[in-house]
C-alpha cells in the first residue's frame, strides 16, 4: 500500500490524509448541483430517445408543436420547432439508423434572453453539465447571460448523452445523442440507415 502524501503541520492519520487527497472536483460538484442522471432516461417530446423510431418521435415532435419541413428523398428530417414552446429551439435534424433515432440536434439561437433562458431550464431539469475536455469539471456560470463557448455534456442511461455546443465558429447546437452510435456511424462503421419521410414547458426539453 502507498502512504498518502505528508502533509505539513498534521500527522499522519491515515483517513485524514485519504480525505485530503479527494479529488478536488467531488466537492465542486456537490456544491454547484450536479446531478447523477446516468440511471435516468433521455427523452424528447415524452419519448424515450434511445432506440424509438423515427416515425414515433416525428408523431410527437408534430403533436408539440413543430412543422415537419420538406427534405430530397434519403435526407435526414427537419422539424421547425420555434412554435413548440422552448426559447432558442429553431429547428431540429434527426439522424437515424434503420429507422431508429441515433440523434436529435437541434440549433440554438446563440445569444440573447432566448438562450439564458434554454440554459436555466436544462440546468433546472439535469442540473449543471460538465465540460467536454480531457479532464470533464463542472461547467461554472452555464446560467450566465452569454451564452458560454464550448462543449456541455449530461450523461444518461444506455450510453445517452445530452449537449449543448456553442462552437467558435457555426451554429449552436443542443444535441439528444446515442454517443456510441453516433460515433460509428460517422466513422463509417454503420450502414447509413434510410432516413424515414415524414405539460409542461421544461417537459418539451
Amino acid at each position: 500500500m502507498v502512504d498518502a502524501p505528508a502533509v505539513p503541520g498534521l500527522r499522519r492519520r491515515p483517513l485524514l490524509a485519504a480525505a485530503l487527497v479527494l479529488p478536488a472536483w467531488l466537492g465542486i460538484a456537490r456544491a454547484q448541483g450536479v446531478r447523477d442522471n446516468s440511471a435516468e432516461v433521455l427523452s424528447l417530446y415524452g419519448v424515450a430517445l434511445k432506440d424509438a423510431p423515427v416515425e414515433t418521435f416525428l408523431a410527437a415532435a408534430r403533436a408539440a408543436g413543430g412543422v415537419v419541413l420538406p427534405t430530397p428523398p434519403g435526407t435526414p428530417p427537419v422539424v421547425d420547432t420555434r412554435g413548440a414552446g422552448v426559447p432558442a429551439l429553431e429547428r431540429l435534424t434527426v439522424i437515424a439508423h434503420e429507422g431508429k433515432v441515433v440523434t436529435v440536434q437541434f440549433t440554438v439561437k446563440n445569444y440573447g434572453q432566448d438562450n439564458e433562458a434554454l440554459r436555466r431550464l436544462l440546468l433546472a431539469k439535469y442540473g449543471v453539465p460538465m465540460t467536454v475536455s480531457a479532464r470533464p469539471l463542472p461547467a461554472q456560470g452555464f446560467d450566465g447571460r452569454a451564452s458560454p463557448r464550448g462543449g456541455y455534456a449530461w450523461t444518461f442511461a444506455d450510453g445517452m448523452k445530452l449537449i449543448y455546443d456553442h462552437p467558435r465558429v457555426g451554429d449552436a447546437t443542443l444535441s439528444y445523442t446515442d454517443e456510441a452510435k453516433a460515433r460509428a456511424l460517422a466513422a463509417g462503421a454503420l450502414a447509413p440507415g434510410r432516413a424515414l419521410p415524414k405539460t409542461e414547458l421544461r417537459d418539451r426539453l
